[in-house]
This record gives C-alpha cells, sequence and structure tokens, in this order.
C-alpha cells in the first residue's frame, strides 16, 4: 500500500502508524516494536526538519519480510546537515551524521532517532543529494545515485525478526541510565573524500568522538593508511581525550601494521588501550 499526504496534514506520526501502517502487519511482537520505533522516529524527521510539502510512505509485506519506504520532497537530510554546520560536502555531512547526537534542532531532538533506526532494521538504505548509505547487518556501504530532492528512507525487516529495541539500545547504551555512551564508525567513509593520509582527515573522523565514552572504529574496506593520519588518529587525539576510549575492529593486515608502528613510538608518552 502507497499513500502520499501533504505534510502540514500529518500532525501525528504515532497515530498514523497505528491507525493506518500497524493494521496492515502482520509481525512478531518484536519485529513489530522495531517497525513501530522505525517508522515513528523517521516521520518525525520529516514533519520537524525536511521544510518539504510532500511526505509518500508505501509498506509492503511478503512471506519472508515487510519493507517501510518514508520519502518527502524537503531540502534532503545531508543538505540540511551540511548548511546548517557549515559542512563542506554531502560525504562530510554522512560522516557526521553516521556518529549519532547529531541534530538542526537541538533543543526539540537528541540526535539519536537516526542511528538507532540503522542498527534495528536487517537493511536501512538513506538516500540524500547523490548518495545512496546502506546498513546491514554490522556493515555500511555508499553508493552514488541520481540527484534527488528531498529525502528517502527505505527499512526492510524479517516477519519473525526476534532482535527487541531493547537489545539495540543496550549495545550503546548504559543498561542503568540509558545514556548514549558509545557509538561505532564506519572508517570507510572517509575513504569517500580521498586515500587516509592526512591529519586534517584524521581530524574530520574524529571531531564529536569526546561526546562519547568509547567509540568503536570499524575498519572494515580500508586497506591501508598513511602514518600522518593514523598517529593522529590513534596517538595525538587519544593522549588529548583519555576520557574516550577508542576501540579499532576488522582492520586489515597493512591497517594493523600502521597502528602497531604509531602506538609503538617510545619517544612519546603512549595513550591508553
Amino acid at each position: 500500500m502507497e499513500k502520499r499526504f501533504p505534510i502540514e496534514t500529518v500532525k501525528d506520526e504515532f497515530r498514523l502508524w497505528a491507525q493506518w501502517v500497524k493494521p496492515e502487519l502482520n509481525l512478531s511482537a518484536s519485529a513489530l516494536m522495531l517497525c513501530e520505533y522505525g517508522f515513528t522516529e523517521m516521520l518525525n524527521n520529516v514533519l520537524d526538519h525536511s521544510h518539504g510539502s510532500t511526505v509518500s510512505i508505501r509498506v509492503e509485506q511478503d512471506e519472508q519480510a515487510v519493507t517501510m519506504v518514508i520519502e518527502d520532497d524537503g531540502v534532503g537530510v545531508l543538505a540540511s546537515l551540511r548548511e546548517y554546520f557549515g559542512l563542506d560536502s554531502d560525504v562530510h555531512a554522512l560522516i557526521e551524521l553516521v556518529k549519532g547526537k547529531l541534530t538542526t534542532a537541538p533543543q526539540a531532538h537528541s540526535g539519536e532517532g537516526l542511528f538507532f533506526s540503522s542498527k534495528m532494521f536487517d537493511r536501512f538504505i538513506l538516500e540524500s543529494g547523490e548518495l545512496a548509505v546502506t546498513f546491514a547487518g554490522d556493515q555500511c556501504t555508499v553508493a552514488t545515485i541520481a540527484a534527488r530532492q528531498g529525502t528517502r528512507i527505505q527499512m526492510q525487516l524479517a516477519n519473525a525478526a526476534t532482535q527487541t529495541t531493547k537489545q539495540v539500545f543496550d549495545q550503546f547504551c548504559d543498561t542503568e541510565d540509558f545514556i548514549f555512551y558509545k557509538t561505532r564508525f564506519f572508517l570507510s567513509l572517509a575513504t569517500l573524500e580521498g586515500n587516509l593520509v592526512s591529519r586534517s582527515q584524521a581530524k574530520r573522523v574524529t571531531a564529536r568522538f569526546e561526546a562519547f565514552s568509547e567509540v568503536e572504529i570499524d575498519c572494515r574496506a580500508v586497506e591501508e593508511m598513511g602514518q600522518a593520519f593514523a598517529d593522529e588518529l590513534l596517538r595525538v587525539w587519544v593522549l588529548k581525550h583519555p576520557d574516550t576510549h577508542l576501540e579499532v575492529t576488522n582492520a586489515s593486515p597493512a591497517v594493523l601494521k600502521m597502528i602497531r608502528h604509531v602506538r609503538g613510538r617510545t619517544d612519546l608518552p603512549q595513550p591508553p588501550g
């Protein structure tokens, strides 16, 4: 089913979910909760941030999975972030967006909705400008697309999904105080701007890492990095921010060799970890 709504007439994303989407779905309790979270969070983003006139919603379910698509004709999430924060490209905006805790309306939003929604589905695709980023399991890939207006979000989930929203939150939040303390950054995103060679590139990667007490740097699909980049990322930044622990995962042999090199210097104090 598919329907297009004037954005000004959609006053309550929960009621639209409860009255129009939920009754059409046949899902496990866990899958239904995941879909509710993702749908209401992404539709609320359209209502509050898109500056568009129309939102299109499509929901399909077959024997294996449910797919929900939310598409608006607004300014586009990457363009909005780029303008609000003074970033110099859509890639730079994407690099910041995937870290979490980023919003153009800090008084009304926490910048957590898209981060957690992208972790709740088997496949979560965001299209904005000329970029399409796909989160699938613990992987993140980016493709170039024909330039589009607005933002398109596609969320796909198995009907019998057993993962719960709590399990997703527990991966990144304190289980007692529910503090969003950990993020995962896919270093391959930085390679969209070029080879990882300079300190300035590393500084773009580490921007706002200090907002978290733990940062996982997933090096999947990164074949190598330069000495200056690695030194700035994994030694200099760590020494300046002892309250944030950086963990490197899925590093190639060449990347591991460079990490050992920059962390093995004996002429300066060594970072923890």
